[in-house]
């Protein structure tokens, strides 16, 4: 249990320390994408608020997640469970996190799929 609250510790520490070069390597008026689930939910954030909320998310799933794990509450948990749930969601918010600090280093997100043509193509595939 102790390795996988210090392999969390470590995936939220290099999300601190990539938005702490982020801070330094992107200009002012950079914006972050800030993904809620899918390619059409991506909101762009502006940087101070973006450098701030990826890697508080990360403590914040990190703390949960290793708390719920740690707690009695898992002790009838597969032991794989218990060990893994905690790094592996923080590794998924460090991969997260990168993804969207190189969009914003590129300088955006790739265009939504416009409303009409998600229409057409469903009506299309209906007749």
């Amino acid at each position: 249990m102790t390795a996988s609250l210090a392999v969390s510790g470590i995936f939220t520490l290099a999300m601190i320390v990539a938005a702490v070069r982020a801070a330094i390597v992107l200009p002012a008026g950079a914006r972050i994408p800030l993904h809620a689930g899918s390619a059409e939910r991506c909101y762009l954030v502006p940087k101070r608020a973006g450098l701030v909320i990826w890697p508080a998310a990360g403590v914040a799933v990190s703390g949960v997640l290793g708390g719920i794990a740690a707690s009695s509450l898992a002790a009838d948990w597969v032991p794989g469970v218990r060990y893994v749930l905690a790094p592996a969601a923080a590794g998924v918010l460090l991969a997260f996190e990168a993804g969207a600090l190189g969009m914003a280093r590129r300088g955006g997100v790739p265009p939504a799929v416009p409303e009409g043509a998600r229409e057409r193509e469903t009506s299309a595939r209906s007749d």
